[in-house]
């Protein structure tokens, strides 16, 4: 949170003969525009003017975004609401860049404009592009996260469902429809346990009803495994009957071999069509407590366990499966035949414990650890040159508003605590937002 009296220094700061704010925002949305619509004819005056549009705005203008009291101060609510603004303002500029330099090959730096276009405003649109953009570096697993935060459970347009088939088979995976439903049933909460596909059964395996059965008959396969009392059989049939629609499959479970009869009985005595999964060391196999039911999709490759009593999540899991974003042939082509990595995907770099703001990505390269080296030894002036000439590349390791913070660390450094105050409390696109207070006490204080 920022303070009261922070928010007034906001705007008690600004230049004099600075220009209109709102000028300057207009000017770089209009430069950004320009640029995406020459990056194929022009890339190189596209890239100049995507760059001078992100330069533009630079300085966080509250006024530009809000309007001020009768003093001219700020209240909390109203720099929440600016910032909010000039963050979707600066996504439109970093999207501006991302999209030239992928437009160039540069998949690179593209992914790190796009990615903090994305951070700051997740469109749809954008996280596609950025998925797009790791899909070529050959970050699969990222791409497939992406997509899945930009639609956010919603139905798939087609270059959503294309992106994701290639960062499927970039890493490495079965399916990508599977990868879907995994992330759509996560989010119900808890009470769904996801499990790894694909499943198989041992030979001699059948239904009650049918000597020979295959997963991929029909969409969707709920398996019920019953009590060996089967006391709360009746209970459960009827939430499976009300909830389960009448195309997908219901096939009972006993709770071990020869233990079907009472089974069979309540199923008969609800006058349910649903067979019963017969077959040596089936329930074994499967490890379904009893009273929960094993949803199946994807000929087996998607893998859900629900315990009872269902809810309503039963349903929404159902819902979930009967929906096909990607037309695909499971397995996919490219799998690699090995277990799908589930470890958690690397984190952005935080900051160094200095209060130093690194990169977008691991490793950092050389430049940084030799700026960091120098401020840590008390070179401060040495190291504002060194993350100035890092910033300078344009490869979007250490973007914008990250450099700010460091060359305010090495202007506080060196006695220019008044000049630091204002980079800090002028930036308002980090990824560092609410570290800001916590720097600006580093300055002031000359720690």
């Amino acid at each position: 949170m920022m303070t009261g009296e922070l928010l007034l220094a906001l705007v008690l700061l600004a230049p004099p003969a600075a220009a209109p704010p709102r000028a300057a925002t207009d000017q770089a949305e209009k430069l950004a525009a320009e640029a995406v619509r020459l990056a194929a004819s022009d890339p190189a005056g596209a890239l100049t003017r995507a760059r001078r549009a992100l330069e533009l705005t630079a300085d966080f203008e509250p006024t530009a975004f809000v309007r001020a009291g009768r003093k001219g101060e700020v209240v909390e609510d109203a720099f929440q609401s600016a910032r909010d603004a000039y963050q979707r303002h600066r996504g439109v500029l970093y999207d501006a860049v991302g999209t030239v330099l992928a437009q160039q090959g540069q998949a690179l730096p593209a992914s790190r404009y796009l990615g903090r276009a994305f951070l700051l405003n997740p469109e749809p649109e954008r996280g596609i592009a950025l998925a797009r953009a790791l899909t070529q570096l050959r970050r699969g697993r990222e791409a497939i996260d992406v997509v899945e935060r930009a639609l956010g459970g919603q139905p798939l347009t087609p270059a959503a469902a294309e992106v994701l088939g290639r960062a499927a088979d970039v890493a490495g995976l079965p399916s990508a429809q599977t990868e879907l439903d995994r992330s759509r049933l996560s989010a119900l909460g808890r009470a769904i346990a996801l499990r790894e596909g694909p499943l198989t059964f041992p030979p001699g395996v059948r239904l009650s009803t049918a000597p020979v059965f295959r997963l991929d008959e029909v969409p969707v396969t709920v398996i019920y495994a019953a009590e060996a009392s089967c006391r709360a059989c009746s209970a459960d049939l009827d939430e499976i009957g009300r909830q389960v629609p009448k195309d997908v499959r219901v096939i009972a479970l006993p709770a071990g071999d020869d233990q079907d009869a009472a089974l069979r009985q309540v199923i008969a005595l609800y006058r349910r069509p649903w067979p019963v999964l017969m077959g040596r060391g089936v329930a074994a196999q499967l490890a379904l407590e009893p009273r929960s039911v094993l949803l199946v999709a994807r000929g087996g490759w998607t893998l859900a366990a629900l315990k009872g009593p269902f809810g309503a999540d039963l349903g929404a899991a159902l819902a979930i499966l009967q929906r096909t974003d990607v037309q695909e042939q499971v397995p996919r082509a490219q799998w690699n035949h090995r277990p799908p990595d589930r470890s958690p995907l690397p984190a952005p770099p935080g900051l160094l414990p200095e209060g130093v703001a690194p990169g977008e990505d691991l490793p950092p390269p050389p430049e940084f650890a030799a700026a960091v080296s120098a401020f840590r030894d008390g070179s401060k002036a040495d190291a504002l040159k060194r993350f100035e000439a890092l910033e300078a590349k344009g490869d979007g390791w250490l973007l914008p508003p990250e450099a700010r913070l460091d060359r305010a660390l090495c202007l506080a450094g060196t006695g220019q605590r008044d000049a630091a105050r204002r980079l800090l409390l002028r930036t308002g696109d980090s990824r560092f937002e609410s570290a800001i207070d916590s720097l600006l006490e580093t300055v002031a204080k000359g720690r």
